[in-house]
Order: structure tokens, then C-alpha cells, then sequence
């Protein structure tokens, strides 16, 4: 089955480049776009499902979070206690990708003066 694929695949990018002219890095595109989609594809269906009681995401760490949060953090919001301390290293982390991701962006878009 996967020689087939393969041999389709082979097929196609053939067509493309010589037939109707597109460009070989435009192909390789096309191709790596189609295999992203087809493990994202099989990675949600591997997901479990919302809501269900047996949910990897329903587990003790929440439950103690919202139980002993207040008294251990000292705060009164229990989102802000669980963001600021119980995933400070995570939340520092996040900034800091937004950060970069923001700077690049910046610098990529002075960079091209028109």
C-alpha cells in the first residue's frame, strides 16, 4: 500500500513539474503541508473525548488546585495564584516565546521597506 502512495506521489510531482509547470519548491511545499495535515489529522483523532469523566484532564491536580490554592498562595483569585504561582516557569516561558515571536515579526517587517 505504501509503494503505491509512494509511486502515486512520485506520479503526481512528475505532472506538476513537466506538464503543467509548476515550480519543484512549490511541489515540495504542497507535499510537506500534506503530510502535516495527515499527522494532525491522526493526532485529533487520537484525542480523547471532551467532557468524559475518565479525561486525562480531569485528574487530582486541578482538585488541588482549586482546593488548597487560596491557602497555600495567599491569593484571592484562584486563576491568578495557579498562573502566578503554581506555573510561573511556564508562564515565564510563554512570555518569553510571545516576546521573540513579536521581535522577529518587528524586524522581518522592517527589514522589507518598500
Amino acid at each position: 500500500m505504501s509503494y503505491i502512495l509512494i509511486l502515486f506521489l512520485v506520479i503526481l510531482a512528475i505532472f506538476l513539474r513537466f506538464v503543467i509547470g509548476v515550480e519543484l519548491r512549490s511541489i515540495l511545499t504542497i507535499y510537506l503541508l500534506g503530510l502535516i495535515v495527515y499527522l494532525f489529522s491522526f493526532t485529533v483523532a487520537e484525542m480523547p473525548p471532551f467532557g468524559r469523566p475518565d479525561n486525562p484532564a480531569f485528574n487530582e491536580v486541578p482538585a488541588r488546585y482549586l482546593e488548597a490554592g487560596p491557602s497555600e498562595t495567599g491569593a484571592i483569585n484562584i486563576i491568578s495564584s495557579v498562573i502566578t504561582d503554581y506555573r510561573a516557569f511556564d508562564t515565564l516561558g510563554e512570555a518569553t516565546v510571545l516576546f521573540v515571536a513579536i521581535a522577529a515579526a518587528v524586524a522581518t517587517l522592517k527589514s522589507h521597506r518598500y
